[in-house]
């Protein structure tokens, strides 16, 4: 999960985000957000979707492959 978390934390990165941006684009609150990030639980598939509306690469984030490999 450890890996997860580093992916999430580096794809909000890259798109400029905050945490408490991708929090409300996840609709989640940013306490979620930090815990996700942290690795202290993991995303759930709603949330994935929803910031996968904002332009995450969700399945690197999952996976650790780029949609455009």
């Amino acid at each position: 999960m450890e890996e997860i978390t580093q992916r999430l934390r580096e794809e909000r990165k890259r798109l400029g985000f905050t945490q408490e941006e991708l929090a409300t684009m996840g609709g989640v609150k940013v306490n979620a957000q930090s815990i996700y990030e942290r690795g202290l639980r993991t995303p759930n598939a709603i949330y994935l979707a929803n910031i996968a509306k904002a332009g995450i690469d969700v399945l690197y984030v999952v996976t650790g492959r780029r949609v455009h490999d």
